[in-house]
C-alpha cells in the first residue's frame, strides 16, 4: 500500500509539472522559432500528461481493489477464529447470550471492521502519503500555495475530532438497539406460532415497533453526525481549492508565480479532495469500528475450553464403563456417585428438573462438572479433549435438532464419508426405512431448520439413526419416545434390547424402565434410589395392586 501511495504522489508531482508547462506554453515569453519549437514541446508533454493521468487512475484503481481484498481476507480468517471459539463453548456458557448479539458479532460487527482496515486504515494510510507528499512537492514550487492547503485541512480535522467522541456514543446506542431488535426478531421468527395461538400478535407487534423507533432515532443520530463529518470533508476539499487560487492571482499580480503553475495547483488540489475525503471517513470508521472490536475482544476473551485443548489426552472407549464420582453442578445436581457397568441399559428417571439431561450432558461434554469427576474407562473426561469424546458417543436430544439439508446430511453428519452400507445398516435398525419410504425423495427429502417440515415421530426417527451411525459404543438418549406411537415404542423397545452398548435412557415411561439393568432415580438433583429392572418391575406391579402411583417421587 505504501508503494501505491508514493507512486499515486508522482503522477501527482508529474501532473502537475507537465500541466503547468502546458500552460505557460500558451503565453509563450519569446517569439519566432523559439515559440515554435516551445509549443510543440508542450504537444508531447500534452501526450505525456495523458498517460499520466492513465497511470493515476490504474494506481486508484489498484489501491481500492488490494485494500478491499485486505480487509475480505482479514475478516475471513477472523471469522474463523470466532467460529472456532464459539465451537469450544459450551451449551452454559453459549445460553446467556442473546442471539441477535451474537449473530451481530459475525455479521455487523465484522462488516463494520473489514470498513476500517480496507478504506479506513489502508485507504487512509494511502491517503496521507499522497496528501503530505503533493502538500511538500507544491511547497517546493510555491510554499505558501503549500501553507494555504495546509491550513485549511488542519482547520478540517480539528472540526472533524470535535465530533469524534458524539459518534462514538451513538454509535453504542445504536448497537445496543439493533442488538434488541434483532435478537426480538430472531425469536419472533422461531415463536411465532406461540404468538398467534396465544393471541400476542399485537402486544408483540408493539413491542416491536417501540424497539424499531429507539432504533431509528439512534441511526438517525449517528446519519446527522456522519452527515456533519462528510460535510467538513467535502468542505475542508473545496475551500483549499478557493484559498488556492486566490494565492496563486496573489502571487501571480506580484510576479512571483506563473499563470501555469497557479492553474496546476488549483487542478492538483481539487484532486486531493479524494485523499481528504478519505480521511475524513477514516475517522469516521475509525469511531464505529472501535466499539465494533471491542465487543469481538471481548467475544474471544469469553470463556471457551475449546475442542481440543493442548496437553489434554484423546479419550479411547473399549468397554463403556461411566462413573459418576461426587459429581455437582451449580443449580441441577449435587453429590452424584454412580456407575454404569459396561454394555449395560441404564434408565434415569424422575421428575422435571430431577438433573436427569444435565446427567446425559455430563457425558456427552456439553456441561462441565463444577467438582467431582465424570469417568469413561476409567479415564477422567475433564482431562481428556472434547473432540475425542464425541466419536464415542451417539446423542438424542431435544436440544439437539435436525440440521438444514437433505435426510441424508442429517443422518450421515458426524461422518458425511459414511458406506453406503453403513447408512442402510442404520436405516434398518432405527426402523427409518418406513420414514424414507413415506417420504417424497427419500433420503434426498429437505429438512428445513429444526425439521419442522417433519412429524414428530418422523423427526426422532432421523435423529435416533443419527445417533446409531457408526455404531458408538455410548448411547445417550434423553427421551427418544417422544411423539412415536405404541408400535413405535415397541419397536424402539425391540431395538434397545438388541443393542451393544452402554445406554443411558432418560424416560419416565414404565414399559422402557422394565427393560433396565439399573435404574436411577433423581430428586431435586440427588440420586433418591438405584434399583435393578426386576426391583423396578416388582416394586411397579405392588404399586399399581395396591392403586399408589410409583415412584411417589417420579412424574409420569
Amino acid at each position: 500500500m505504501v508503494g501505491l501511495g508514493l507512486a499515486q504522489v508522482a503522477t501527482l508531482i508529474a501532473f502537475l509539472l507537465l500541466l503547468m508547462d502546458v500552460v505557460n506554453a500558451l503565453t509563450p515569453d519569446s517569439v519566432g522559432a523559439e515559440a515554435a519549437q516551445a509549443r510543440n514541446r508542450a504537444y508531447l508533454e500534452l501526450g505525456a500528461l495523458a498517460l499520466v493521468v492513465v497511470a493515476h487512475a490504474w494506481l486508484r484503481a489498484a489501491e481500492f481493489s488490494v485494500s478491499e481484498k485486505v480487509g475480505y481476507n482479514v475478516v475471513r480468517d477472523l471469522r474463523m477464529s470466532m467460529y472456532f471459539h464459539l465451537q469450544g463453548m459450551t451449551p452454559r456458557q453459549v445460553q446467556h447470550r442473546a442471539r441477535g448479539g451474537l449473530l451481530l458479532r459475525f455479521i455487523g460487527d465484522l462488516s463494520m471492521l473489514r470498513m476500517w482496515i480496507s478504506r479506513g486504515l489502508l485507504g487512509g494510510l494511502v491517503a496521507l502519503i499522497v496528501l503530505v507528499g503533493t502538500i511538500v512537492a507544491l511547497a517546493i514550487l510555491d510554499p505558501w500555495i503549500a501553507l494555504s492547503i495546509t491550513t485549511v485541512l488542519f482547520y478540517g480535522a480539528a472540526a472533524s475530532l470535535t465530533n469524534g467522541k458524539k459518534m462514538r456514543s451513538a454509535t453504542r446506542t445504536m448497537r445496543r438497539r439493533r442488538s434488541l431488535v434483532t435478537g426480538n426478531i430472531d425469536e419472533q421468527i422461531n415463536a411465532m406460532p406461540v404468538v398467534q395461538v396465544f393471541g400476542r400478535a399485537s402486544g408483540e407487534y408493539s413491542r416491536l415497533s417501540r424497539q424499531n423507533d429507539d432504533l431509528n432515532v439512534a441511526l438517525c443520530r449517528i446519519a446527522e453526525l456522519r452527515g456533519r463529518l462528510r460535510g467538513i470533508s467535502a468542505g475542508s476539499g473545496l475551500l483549499a481549492v478557493v484559498v488556492v487560487l486566490g494565492v496563486g492571482m496573489l502571487q501571480v499580480s506580484r510576479g512571483y508565480g506563473s499563470v501555469g503553475l497557479a492553474l496546476a495547483a488549483v487542478l492538483v488540489t481539487r484532486q486531493l479532495n479524494g485523499p481528504v475525503r478519505t480521511l475524513g471517513l477514516a475517522h469516521d470508521y475509525w469511531h464505529r469500528a472501535q466499539v465494533s472490536e471491542q465487543k469481538i475482544r471481548e467475544f474471544l476473551r469469553s470463556s471457551s475450553s475449546g475442542l481440543s485443548p493442548e496437553g489434554l489426552d484423546r479419550l479411547v472407549v473399549r468397554r463403556g464403563l461411566i462413573e459418576f464420582k461426587g459429581v455437582d453442578v451449580s443449580g441441577s445436581l449435587h453429590g452424584i456417585t454412580l456407575t454404569a457397568n459396561p454394555g449395560e441399559l441404564v434408565v434415569i428417571t424422575g421428575g422435571a428438573g430431577a438433573g436427569k439431561s444435565s446427567l446425559l450432558a455430563l457425558v456427552a461434554r456439553l456441561l462441565e462438572p463444577d467438582s467431582g469427576e465424570v469417568l469413561i474407562d476409567e479415564q477422567v473426561l475433564a482431562m481428556t479433549t472434547p473432540s475425542s469424546t464425541f466419536k464415542y458417543v451417539g446423542v438424542v436430544s431435544p436440544d439437539l435438532p435436525l440440521m438444514r439439508g437433505s435426510v441424508r446430511r442429517n443422518l450421515t453428519y458426524s461422518a458425511p464419508d459414511a458406506s453406503t452400507e453403513e447408512i442402510e445398516r442404520v436405516v434398518m435398525a432405527s426402523g427409518l426405512d418406513a420414514v424414507i419410504a413415506d417420504l417424497p425423495n427419500g433420503l434426498d427429502t429437505w429438512i428445513s431448520e429444526g425439521g419442522k417440515n417433519l412429524s414428530v415421530a418422523q423427526r426422532q426417527r432421523i435423529a435416533f439413526a443419527r445417533a446409531l451411525l457408526g455404531n458408538p459404543p455410548i448411547l445417550l438418549l434423553d427421551d427418544p419416545t417422544t411423539g412415536l406411537d405404541p408400535e413405535g415404542k415397541a419397536e424402539f423397545r425391540g431395538m434397545m434390547a438388541h443393542h451393544q452398548g452402554t445406554v443411558l435412557h432418560v424416560t419416565n415411561d414404565p414399559d422402557e424402565i422394565a427393560l433396565a439393568d439399573q435404574v436411577w432415580v433423581l430428586e431435586r438433583g440427588e440420586v433418591a434410589d438405584v434399583l435393578s429392572g426386576d426391583e423396578f418391575e416388582s416394586q411397579f406391579w405392588l404399586a399399581r395392586r395396591t392403586g399408589v402411583q410409583w415412584p411417589t417421587r417420579v412424574a409420569s
